[in-house]
């Protein structure tokens, strides 16, 4: 497999990553908005799944600028 297809094939898991990001998000409003004691809980485990994926994200950029040079 070359790597331009490598890239290819990031692309799905990378988009469900992202989908369950938006859920957990959907998840943690809504449980905020009805005062739920585990809204706080869901916070923290969105604030944590976004901080990963935008981590996730910058290394994907240093691996492509990587290979580009």
């Amino acid at each position: 497999m070359g790597s331009q297809e490598a890239w290819l094939h990031l692309e799905s898991p990378a988009a469900r990553i992202s989908g369950g990001i938006d859920a957990i998000s959907i998840m943690t409003m809504g449980l905020a908005q009805v005062r739920d004691p585990y809204a706080d809980g869901f916070n923290a485990v969105w604030n944590y799944l976004v901080d990963a994926e935008r981590d996730f994200q910058k290394q994907l950029m240093a691996c492509q600028n990587a290979e580009m040079d």
